[in-house]
């Protein structure tokens, strides 16, 4: 319990908000978490990156907070891309099945096109020809 704080920081890459996470995430600074994710999509939303490089471990208070990040995207056709995440994350992502919901990348480059892909596609089908 010794690192009960996490530091966040929101910048944009080619437009699209990216917000990087140091620390682990736990039950203890999930609060601090879902504050930054919340702050990320209302600044810059519908598609936000999460950058995981340094994040060195997640409780299932921190996934849930992925999910509900999610919940409030699609409404806006918008979704959540991970980056980076570590072998012990990206195995619970596997097992739990959340790497269907999410996009997970190793890349902030090929989360970024993913991200602009699918805002196009979704401009598309709102616009009818």
């Amino acid at each position: 319990m010794e690192n009960l704080r996490i530091e966040t920081t929101l910048r944009f890459l080619q437009s699209v908000p990216v917000l990087d996470v140091v620390g682990e995430i736990d039950i203890y600074t999930t609060p601090q978490f879902k504050e930054a994710v919340n702050s990320a999509i209302e600044e810059g939303g519908p598609a936000i990156i999460i950058n995981m490089a340094n994040v060195s471990y997640m409780d299932s208070s921190g996934f849930g907070t992925l999910l509900s990040a999610t919940k409030r995207l699609r409404p806006m056709n918008g979704a959540l891309y991970l980056v980076a995440c570590n072998e012990a994350i990206t195995r619970m992502l596997q097992i739990t099945r959340l790497n269907t919901i999410f996009g997970v990348y190793e890349t902030e480059d090929e989360a970024v096109t993913a991200a602009k892909e699918q805002q196009a596609s979704s401009q598309a089908i709102a616009t009818p020809s």
